[in-house]
């Protein structure tokens, strides 16, 4: 465990050594501060007339613009996690760094976990102006405490999912311009696909003219890719453990997720041995 919060502390400081750091905190706190000043004003808007905004009585504080501010910076934090995760390891390949790193006496779970718990750090950081954010909530509402805790919980889930996705690309990349732009690329290819696959309609589309069991077979692959394809939505899953409601497919995506990608990780560390 030494070793690991040696190589976190390493790389955190790293951020703050250099303008990324003060950017990445510097654009969150700002853009976030404008969505949830926006938000607020327009939920006064819409208390004092709702009728004109298409609501029957003062709309619910938690739909309206708590769970749509945080899953906003969710996805906000995915806009951002390239900047953060694309130097962690292909900075260290492109300034020859890397193989020194190696010589140290450090497996590659402390190199992997430290690098990945340095950028989980800069995630608690931006988390820090949430936690602002929401504390003026708390003192202008009645909200139950469990659901800001479950909305902190759910933008540490998706940054924290970001975050792997972008370490496993910085980790098999030797540009760290490369690696960001990968990341971003496939963090908005997961978003985008996920949103299309929910217009898809739902019933088989197949023809009626076709055989019984051909449009059976089509119908039933048709049905799973759809399903995996709206599942695979990195805002979808957020929406509702932001109104409070925790279902454990919920939580599990993320998880899933995360360990998937520091999965591949260690395995594309590993390759340097199959090629040595």
């Amino acid at each position: 465990m030494g070793n690991i919060m040696a190589v976190c502390r390493r790389e955190f400081s790293s951020y703050f050594l250099t303008p990324i750091g003060y950017v990445v905190v510097g654009m969150f706190a700002a853009i976030s501060g404008i969505a949830f000043t926006v938000s607020l004003f327009t939920y006064a808007r819409m208390s004092v007339e709702p009728t004109a905004y298409g609501f029957p009585s003062t709309p619910d504080f938690t739909e309206t613009l708590l769970s749509p501010y945080l899953v906003f910076c969710g996805m906000l934090i995915m806009f951002l996690t390239p900047l953060i995760t694309m130097r962690l390891v292909a900075e260290e390949k492109h300034r020859g760094t890397m193989e020194l790193l190696f010589t140290w006496p450090l497996r590659d779970r402390d190199i992997i976990f430290g690098k990945y718990f340095a950028a989980l750090g800069m995630l608690f950081v931006m988390m820090l102006v949430i936690a602002v954010h929401l504390v003026l909530i708390a003192r202008i509402t009645t909200l139950e405490p469990a659901v800001l805790v479950f909305g902190l919980l759910t933008v540490a889930l998706m940054g924290s999912a970001f975050i792997s996705l972008g370490l496993f690309i910085s980790s098999v990349t030797r540009n760290q311009i490369t690696s960001g732009t990968i990341t971003f690329g496939i963090s908005l290819l997961l978003y985008v696909a996920g949103n299309l696959g929910e217009q898809l309609p739902t019933a088989n589309p197949t023809p009626e003219g076709w055989p019984e069991m051909l449009r059976s077979v089509v119908g039933w692959i048709y049905a799973l890719v759809r399903g995996i394809t709206v599942e695979l939505a990195v805002d979808a899953h957020a929406s509702e453990m932001a109104l409070g409601i925790v279902q454990p497919r919920d939580i599990a995506y993320y998880l899933l997720f995360t360990a998937f990608f520091l999965f591949l990780t260690f395995r594309a560390f590993e390759s340097r041995n199959w090629r040595a």
